[in-house]
């Protein structure tokens, strides 16, 4: 089970979206990211930030939406302590976001090819005040060069994996690789869980319900 999110480029949470992604762009790169940039060069580097803004987005009307007013953003301090999401609990959910050329489909079931899971190797194994509990998975079928033309963007909030679960040896391993979401377009170590071992969102919202959270009654 996914769950699907489509937002209207006539939506003020698209206006609110577009904001935030350049806002973010200024702070990770404010030398490439100006506001002297022409409209053309300034829609490139938002269309960079938005996938991500968007995801984060939609797992916070997801959340909200299913167990009450339980998720809030968080300031954005560095792209290294970057933190997405914040529970009421202070537990903490890092929300991913990727573009799958083959379709999200493809992506999710296709087990030589499967989409992973990923987070910071550091942030895992070196314990700090940003440690993230929960890794959010989510997959655009609007593809990323159509973010800014088309009239409705779609994506799909996958599930992920939860701390403990990019710990697993059984299911996790190291690769070293360019993140699709990271504005800094640095090659690092990440700890990937394949999506096919993830939770979907099924599996999500029962590590919610663990924490003593109810669900909303529809």
């Amino acid at each position: 089970m996914v769950i699907e999110c489509i937002i209207n480029k006539k939506d003020s949470d698209f206006s609110y979206c577009i904001n935030k992604a350049w806002d973010l762009a200024k702070k990770v790169n404010p030398k490439r990211a100006n506001d002297s940039l022409n409209v053309r060069e300034k829609n490139v580097i938002i269309i960079d930030a938005l996938g991500g803004v968007l995801a984060e987005y939609g797992w916070y009307k997801y959340i909200n939406k299913e167990f009450g007013k339980i998720a809030e953003f968080t300031d954005f301090k560095d792209s290294s302590s970057q933190i997405d999401l914040l529970l009421s609990n202070k537990k903490t959910i890092e929300v991913r976001s990727s573009f799958p050329r083959n379709g999200v489909k493809f992506a999710i079931c296709n087990e030589r090819y499967n989409f992973k899971n990923i987070c910071k190797y550091n942030n895992l194994y070196k314990p700090s005040e940003i440690d993230k509990d929960f890794f959010a998975a989510t997959l655009f079928k609007t593809s990323k060069e159509k973010l800014l033309i088309e009239e409705e963007i779609v994506f799909y909030l996958i599930g992920g994996s939860t701390r403990e679960m990019m710990m697993d040896k059984s299911i996790s391993y190291i690769e070293s690789l360019t993140a699709e979401d990271d504005l800094n377009k640095f090659k690092t170590d990440y700890k990937v869980v394949k999506l096919l071992n993830a939770l979907d969102i099924l599996g999500f919202e029962k590590y919610i319900e663990s924490m003593g959270y109810k669900k909303l009654s529809n």
